[in-house]
């Protein structure tokens, strides 16, 4: 669940990080007090850690992966996050929203279509949405999320290629309740991916032209658009979008181009 975040797990690495936190001058200052203003902030930063601030940060991409590690293991009622690109190693993720699943812990997971590119995510999705979990895909996804019980969230702060080198932890807060309304409006929009389709009635492999078609679906061209870019009429790239919709066994525009990806049209 939520490829990228981790990296190795070990029964003895802990996260530990300073909350962040603004301050404001006054006054000019000097060089020697600024440092010794932001080391007095980092000081209360460490004490205050223990009673949670709002805001704290993790720097190191293991001590993010037992940050999203953790804060699923404490889930009790629900967790949702976003999946996208890096990715890293998933395996601990994965088993322990098993675990979860099983305890009764909701997973409502948005996979960005790019996750689902991949062949073994598409397969682990498909357990794990036979577990019980509810997932949905997007064409592109703003960020990687997790979010536990509604009260706590680690989003993505810094990348590279492979992992993410540094996050933020979010407590309840004016804050959270924004990531929280932005992971709703995502959600509602968004195509369902369920474990149940029937992939084997699916006819053969697309022409060349649908492929185009479909690649133009996938990225929002309207039918406007697609039989100009096609060289037919409005009319015409409409029943053949109509057509593959059909075909592919699907509702709506966006999930026709889900759909192609998962079958590996696209």
């Amino acid at each position: 669940m939520l490829p990228g975040y981790t990296e190795e797990l070990t029964q003895s690495q802990t996260v530990v990080d300073e909350p962040a936190r603004d301050t404001a001058a006054t006054e000019p200052l000097t060089e020697r007090a600024v440092q010794a203003q932001v080391a007095s902030v980092a000081r209360a930063a460490r004490a205050q850690f223990g009673n949670g601030g709002v805001l704290q940060v993790v720097h190191g991409a293991r001590r993010v992966g037992w940050a999203a590690y953790e804060l699923q293991r404490n889930a009790t009622q629900l967790v949702q996050g976003v999946a996208k690109p890096p990715y890293v190693t998933t395996g601990p993720l994965d088993s322990l929203e098993s675990r979860k699943l099983a305890e009764g812990v909701q997973y409502q997971v948005l996979y960005d279509r790019s996750a689902l590119a991949r062949p073994p995510q598409l397969d682990i999705t498909t357990k794990l949405v036979a577990m019980g979990e509810q997932a949905r895909v997007i064409h592109v996804a703003p960020t990687k999320l997790i979010m536990v019980d509604s009260e706590i969230a680690l989003l993505p702060l810094t990348v590279s290629e492979t992992s993410v080198e540094s996050a933020v932890v979010v407590r309840s807060s004016a804050m959270l309740a924004a990531i929280a309304r932005i992971f709703e409006d995502l959600w509602r929009f968004a195509a369902p991916f369920t474990a149940d389709q029937d992939l084997a009635g699916i006819e053969l492999q697309p022409t060349e032209e649908e492929r185009w078609i479909l690649s133009l679906l996938a990225s929002g061209a309207t039918d406007d658009t697609i039989g100009r870019l096609m060289g037919f009429s409005a009319r015409t790239a409409h029943r053949r979008v109509r057509e593959l919709i059909s075909r592919l066994g699907v509702e709506t525009r966006f999930q026709a181009g889900m759909q192609a990806v998962k079958l590996g049209w696209l």
